[in-house]
């Protein structure tokens, strides 16, 4: 398939540690979505048992992928077709004004969780949009604010696109794969479509780790 420059449907997924259900009915959606191709945020692996089936299906995939924390350090012995793999990820990947990273794209990376950590993004990087995992959090912060200091945090709904300002700028948490820490007990990924500018937060029905 030969895909458009700007004009992708890319499915964001974050954070699976080694939960293969999850991904799996990740992968049937983005599919019945009709998205391009996958970027993962990191954290393949480390929590689920089949942490080796994870990364082969996403390579297997084609993913686009970022270096997670729990990729790099952790007590597991992987395959080493698997260990390769991820030796040889970045920590971050930038397309156009687009920047994709595990945690955060600031010097110092610290976990978003707030509008104040978006707040610091803003003022470091000079990106559009930054897309993170790390926290489990599904979230859209945006630039605009009608005070110093501050940030904007936009309401959406799950499983419904959400316009993104071409004006403004946005830091967006696509949730976990694997798992939740929000109490809404639902996989979750992205999707970012370049065409219509919007971003989707898919909510999804299926196996989780806790």
């Amino acid at each position: 398939m030969t895909y458009e420059p700007g004009k992708e449907r890319i499915a964001v997924v974050a954070d699976i540690h080694g939960n293969l259900g999850a991904l799996e009915v990740v992968l049937a959606d983005l599919e019945a979505r009709g998205c391009d191709r996958i970027v993962c945020l990191g954290d393949m692996v480390d929590g689920g048992r089949e942490n080796d089936e994870v990364v082969r299906t996403l390579m297997a995939r084609g993913a686009t992928t970022v270096l997670g924390n729990h990729d790099e350090f952790n007590g597991l012995t992987l395959n080493e077709d698997v260990q390769a793999y991820i030796d040889s990820l970045p920590r971050q990947i930038v397309e156009g004004d687009v920047v994709y990273t595990h945690v955060s794209p600031r010097e110092f990376a610290v976990k978003v969780l707030t509008s104040d950590d978006a707040w610091r993004i803003f003022r470091e990087v000079p990106y559009r949009l930054t897309f993170v995992g790390h926290s489990h959090l599904s979230y859209v912060f945006g630039e605009r604010s009608e005070r110093y200091g501050a940030t904007t945090t936009h309401p959406f709904e799950f499983n419904r696109p959400y316009a993104l300002d071409p004006d403004d700028r946005y830091v967006i948490g696509v949730g976990a794969v694997g798992y939740p820490r929000d109490g809404l007990r639902k996989i979750r990924y992205g999707i970012y479509d370049q065409h219509a500018q919007t971003i989707e937060v898919r909510a999804l029905d299926g196996p989780l780790l806790l």
